[in-house]
């Protein structure tokens, strides 16, 4: 047989059921499908293919006219069969696809693609008449429940029957085929009264061409991709925008959750810090009666004992310092150099009644800016207080105090209290409780501090060996103007 190479043309007819299509997309002309059922085809796409119910009642009338009925053509269909039909009379054959080539209830298929259920396997065949008939089985047996390409191709030199793809024979003939005038191309059925057969199967994409396919082409056709991939791959993008704009959604309505539970937990430390700074007042507040009551039991002290130009002196520095402590009140830090300054005055107040007796240094890094670095209020006082009152008040002999100020780290104020006073251990339990006193105040601070501005400070008391003295070494932040 011929199978010389032609440029290739699209079909003359077309019946893809895509959609529940009943015709053919070249002419137009419809179908008649009679008790069919539409189903999915071999991609899986909803009602694109036919399913035939394997009874004489259940077949395609695909029509009678040109395009189906060509002197040189190829044929092709997409066929699964599920059952074999033993049903009817004639020869055991399942009819696929046939039309006639004359009136006769013998040797009348013009073409036909059988299946054949004894032997197990697909064939077809053309006759011109009784004495001249072609036929080409499968090579194998026929596997059913499975999409099959079926491709019978013929023209006056001979025919062949390919199946997905693979040529499974050839014939050569010397005649020309013919064609009934009033018979239609049939699926499914044979429409002979002598030959009355049936096919249980699905059918697909029926194809036809006016002229004969190569071995190429034909595999092309084998390896057709999905005709609604574009369909298929629109719905994917429809879906993944679908599931971008949810994402979207979902990742906008988290965020906005999370914004919203920022802004109540920031609101709620907004509330805290209020009631930690409300608490570090109190504090605060309770720590300046505790240095009053001191400063005027000392300068009460002098009184009793007529120390009248003492006690002079001493309340005019006492008010010095009394009113820059008011002052420095009204906000939450203090300068450096300010704090300096306030613990001079103190020591210079409580030097008068130790006669002069207490020796003290205040100093620090050259480096350290002490006008424009802050500290909180009132953190240091106590300490000198209580290093005065209860380490120095009953020692004899020489009484020091050393003060050191220096930068430690960037954010913090490392300051060392020094006394050579007789130390906790030899402090009466009374003093002892009111100088623990005010060092819970101050570790109540250095709390709150931390809470407030989320720091690291801290303090540490250390006894000198022998009871000599006293060494206390406190970690203050630099804090904002």
């Amino acid at each position: 047989m011929s199978t010389n190479a032609q440029t290739r043309k699209g079909p003359v007819a077309k019946f893809s059921f895509n959609l529940g299509k009943n015709f053919d997309e070249i002419s137009m002309r419809r179908a008649k499908l009679v008790g069919t059922s539409f189903a999915s085809d071999r991609f899986g796409n909803e009602n694109s293919s036919v399913f035939l119910h394997g009874h004489q009642y259940s077949y395609l009338n695909l029509g009678n006219y040109p395009a189906l009925k060509n002197k040189a053509a190829s044929i092709s269909i997409w066929i699964s069969i599920n059952n074999e039909i033993w049903a009817g009379k004639g020869y055991t054959v399942n009819p696929v696809i046939l039309t006639k080539t004359c009136d006769k209830d013998d040797f009348f298929e013009a073409y036909a693609i059988y299946y054949m259920p004894e032997g197990n396997n697909i064939g077809a065949g053309m006759a011109k008449d009784s004495t001249i008939q072609l036929a080409i089985p499968s090579a194998g047996e026929f596997e059913r429940f499975k999409w099959h390409h079926l491709v019978m191709t013929y023209n006056a030199h001979g025919m062949a029957f390919y199946i997905d793809g693979q040529k499974q024979g050839e014939f050569t003939n010397g005649f020309e085929i013919k064609f009934s005038k009033t018979d239609s191309v049939l699926v499914g059925v044979t429409g002979n009264k002598k030959n009355d057969r049936f096919l249980n199967a699905f059918v697909d994409d029926i194809e036809f061409y006016d002229y004969v396919l190569t071995d190429n082409q034909v595999l092309d056709l084998y390896h057709a991709p999905n005709p609604n991939k574009n369909k298929i791959i629109l719905k994917w993008a429809l879906v993944c925008v679908a599931l971008l704009l949810f994402g979207s959604l979902l990742y906008f309505l988290i965020k906005r959750r999370i914004k919203q539970a920022v802004e109540k937990e920031r609101q709620r430390l907004e509330l805290n810090n209020k009631l930690l700074e409300t608490e570090l007042r109190v504090n605060r507040a309770s720590m300046n009666p505790h240095f009053l009551f001191n400063s005027l039991n000392a300068l009460h002290n002098f009184i009793l004992n007529k120390e009248i130009e003492n006690a002079s002196d001493y309340l005019v520095k006492f008010s010095r310092l009394l009113r820059k402590i008011l002052d420095s009140n009204m906000y939450e830090n203090i300068s450096l150099e300010l704090e300096i300054e306030l613990l001079e005055l103190y020591l210079e107040i409580e030097n008068l009644r130790f006669e002069e007796n207490i020796k003290y240094t205040i100093t620090h890094d050259t480096a350290l800016s002490i006008a424009t670095t802050h500290i909180p209020i009132m953190m240091l006082q106590p300490f000198v207080e209580n290093a005065i009152w209860h380490g120095l008040l009953t020692k004899t002999g020489e009484k020091t105090i050393n003060i050191s100020f220096s930068k430690y780290e960037e954010k913090y104020i490392y300051c060392i209290i020094e006394d050579n006073g007789t130390g906790r251990k030899k402090t009466s339990p009374d003093l002892f409780e009111r100088k623990s006193m005010a060092t819970s105040f101050i570790l109540q601070r250095l709390e709150l501090l931390n809470k407030i501005y989320s720091i690291k400070c801290s303090m540490l008391i250390e006894d000198k060996p022998n009871n000599t003295g006293t060494v206390i070494k406190i970690i203050l932040p630099i804090l904002t103007n």
